[in-house]
């Protein structure tokens, strides 16, 4: 007896009604598209946090190990700086300074009566020479524009005003624009697009002169550049960044009061506070996990229904010699083309979805690679676990329905 091929028999039971299998695959995509959608949103609103450190420009970076976060004000000291210079195979050592409570900037309105108000927003100090990051799309000739006093390079991503979006909340944002920051002249000067996050509506980069004049001077006269909020180590050609990584904590292993991470490391460490110690890691994994749950109890409505309408050749096959094993690869292997019809153009939609959400919101939804993987993973996940619920069904097939 030549049995059927099991692939062909589950393609054939899904695509036998054209209409009802569309209807199939719609469903799935659904699940797949609101999976993805809130992993996207998810994923953007904790690269949204660590793009700052994403863009320096160096292999290690030196903190307070007491400073859980970016937005977090634990400084260590500058002496730090030129101990850290002269461990091996370190070439320079560059101090950025930032500010979030006492950086408040001056609406930019042309009309000086829309200029009332003011809001907060994180300031950067660094020296321009060193280019301690490598800003997105830049305006050309940024960094030297810094070397003039009282200018300031501006974020073009910072969060748009929602009742005149051609501008930001701060107001217009334009090379030529003055105002103000903590009450002192302040020009923009260049643009870079980085974009706003949990903590901030918006960025601006300073000359470490300017802004200790602005933001430090008035609140410690005597050591303006005493504390330091990050340091970026580059090292030297041909030197291992690990090995000099160790090097720097073996010459601070005493003090403790400075630790050294590669950039990786402090991505990793900023990702992980937001997802851990803030609602953000609940609130959007548990909408994925809505996701799931509706896309299992999807699937198992459709794969419980085919089963039901197929349920007398089901009972056929048990009456000429089929077991309950092959008949349940059957229905998961239906379960297997569903993930995969349904997935595809669940996934393109949850592209679209994230290329509409970045222009409407400016947050950086990127559909990686990995990303659309985990998409895929779950997805199979969903219909393996519904298929496996639905197969009960068929094991109540009963031959006797049929001859009896």
């Amino acid at each position: 007896m030549s049995r059927i091929p099991p692939v062909p028999l589950a393609w054939r039971n899904l695509v036998h009604d054209p209409v009802r299998f569309a209807l199939f695959a719609s469903g799935i995509g659904f699940a797949v598209v609101l999976m993805g959608v809130q992993l996207g949103i998810m994923n953007a609103m904790l690269d949204g946090n660590t793009r700052l450190f994403r863009s320096i420009d160096a292999e290690l970076v030196l903190l307070n190990p007491a400073r859980p976060a970016l937005v977090f004000a634990d400084t260590f000291s500058r002496r730090r700086l030129e101990q850290a210079a002269g461990v091996p195979g370190v070439a320079s050592v560059h101090a950025i300074y930032v500010e979030h409570n006492a950086s408040t900037l001056r609406h930019t309105s042309a009309d000086p009566a829309g200029r009332t108000q003011t809001r907060k927003l994180r300031v950067v100090g660094v020296d321009p020479a060193a280019r301690v990051f490598d800003l997105p799309n830049l305006d050309p000739g940024g960094w030297e524009a810094l070397n003039r006093p009282g200018t300031t390079l501006f974020d073009r991503l910072s969060r748009r005003n929602a009742d005149a979006p051609v501008e930001t909340v701060f107001g217009p944002f334009a090379v030529g624009t003055h105002t103000e920051l903590a009450g002192q002249n302040l020009e923009l000067a260049a643009g870079f697009d980085l974009g706003f996050d949990f903590a901030t509506d918006g960025t601006l980069i300073l000359n470490d002169r300017t802004f200790t004049r602005t933001l430090r001077e008035p609140y410690f006269p005597q050591s303006p550049q005493a504390g330091v909020d990050y340091a970026a180590v580059r090292v030297g050609p041909g030197a291992d960044p690990l090995a000099v990584q160790d090097r720097i904590r073996a010459a601070f292993a005493a003090a403790a009061d400075v630790t050294v991470l590669t950039k990786d490391e402090l991505v990793a460490r900023e990702r992980g506070f937001w997802w851990v110690s803030t609602p953000v890691g609940f609130a959007f994994g548990a909408g994925v996990a809505l996701g799931f749950v509706v896309g299992v109890v999807i699937v198992y409505q459709i794969l419980s229904g085919d089963v039901a309408d197929h349920l007398p050749q089901y009972a056929t096959l048990k009456a000429i010699g089929y077991r309950n094993g092959y008949l349940n690869g059957i229905v998961l292997q239906e379960a297997g083309i569903l993930a995969i019809t349904g997935y595809l153009p669940g996934l393109l939609v949850t592209w679209l979805a994230y290329r509409l959400l970045t222009h409407l919101t400016g947050m950086p939804l990127e559909l990686t690679p990995g990303r659309a993987g985990l998409v895929f993973a779950l997805t199979a996940g969903m219909c393996a676990a519904s298929g496996l619920l639905a197969v009960r069904r068929v094991k109540s097939a009963d031959p006797a329905d049929v001859f009896g």
